[in-house]
């Protein structure tokens, strides 16, 4: 936790020394594209200096500028059927669509990761790495300032020891003078991973919230779909900030499961915008490859639980061209016999080029 109220403190520094500047003018991040470095690790949570269950999550990502020559089939998606019938999308005046692609890498380990031993009990070995294609589309009313973010993303990458879990740990580990994970030989089989994602968030007032302590406050709702034989689950949060010039995107980025925010943002033109945030998410699981094990082979699995929920606490700075944020993620049991909840906590890098 001390990690967290660093990152608080120093961002509630800033909202007393600086002024509040004026955030660049351009919609959904102008035309600029976007390059994000993301590292989260249970280390960042301050709870003990052991890995344990998801340990590390390592992800590069670029957001192109405004795309405006996509095929007609591909910008449709932004809108699909059932999602416009559930939540009706309004009459926007700005529209904004962009093109990503991202790489990343996760691991997991039980809790013992001394033993060589297969834990029949405890969350298996894995690793995955992945590439993820994603379409975003923006559209808001420059009149009532309400808008929604849809993001499309398509992974496909391996699950196993392709994915080089043991290396990239093991070697971390060297580097640091750690103990090495003696356990990978029980790790989930290889297998080719394909998962198609969809995000809806939205601000808009209907969730219209006061001011407090002087400062600007909002809340951004969103739902999330995730469909493949890596994870698949249906999701719903929300995310409450506090601010004293809160900008015009979706919250910083995440790493999956989880929303993914908004890669862009707007500039700071003349010193720093910063503000807190927490949010809440819950996760109906339907399957889960790192506690499932592999869909077509027996491998070392778990008796994973259907719901499961985030809890995030964090700080956004943005200074000038550069967003800095910290996510400290409080995450539910996943598994049945699991002792307690995991922590760990997410340091993202946003550069507007």
């Amino acid at each position: 936790m001390r990690a967290l109220y660093v990152a608080l403190g120093a961002v509630l520094g800033a909202v007393t020394v600086w002024t509040p500047a004026a955030l660049a003018q351009g919609y959904a991040g102008g035309d600029r594209e976007f390059l994000s470095f993301e590292v989260e690790n249970d280390l960042f949570a301050g709870i003990s200096n052991t890995d344990r269950h998801y340990t590390n999550g390592l992800q590069a990502a670029w957001l192109s500028r405004p795309q405006t020559g996509l095929p007609g089939w591909l910008t449709n998606l932004s809108s699909p059927p059932f999602y416009s019938l559930l939540f009706p999308t309004g009459n926007f005046d700005q529209k904004s669509q962009r093109i990503g692609v991202s790489l990343a890498h996760a691991i997991f380990t039980p809790d013992d990761t001394q033993t060589t031993a297969l834990q029949p009990n405890d969350r298996p070995y894995a690793a995955w790495l992945h590439m993820t294609f994603s379409l975003q589309s923006v559209r808001a009313s420059s009149i009532t300032g309400e808008a929604w973010q849809d993001q499309w993303k398509l992974d496909l990458g391996v699950v196993g020891p392709a994915a080089q879990g043991e290396f990239v740990q093991n070697h971390w580990h060297d580097l640091i003078g750690a103990d090495d994970a003696n356990g990978w030989g029980n790790q989930i089989h290889d297998e080719i991973g394909i998962n198609l994602g969809f995000e809806r968030a939205w601000r808009s007032s209907t969730f219209k919230t006061p001011r407090l302590l002087g400062l600007q406050t909002d809340f951004i709702p969103y739902t999330i779909l995730s469909l493949g034989n890596v994870q698949t689950y249906a999701g719903i949060g929300g995310t409450f900030r506090l601010g004293p010039s809160l900008p015009d995107d979706f919250g910083p980025s995440r790493i999956y499961p989880g929303v993914g925010g908004s890669e862009w943002f707007a500039s700071a033109r003349e010193g720093c915008s910063c503000y807190l945030f927490a949010g809440l998410e819950g996760r109906a699981v339907g399957r889960d490859i790192f506690l499932d094990g592999n869909t077509f082979r027996d491998s070392p699995s778990v008796d994973k639980r259907v719901f499961v929920y985030d809890a995030k606490l964090g700080a956004v700075m943005v200074i000038w061209d550069t967003r800095v944020a910290f996510t400290h993620v409080f995450r539910s049991k996943e598994f049945y016999g699991q002792s307690q909840p995991d922590q760990f906590g997410s340091i993202s890098v946003n550069f507007a080029l």
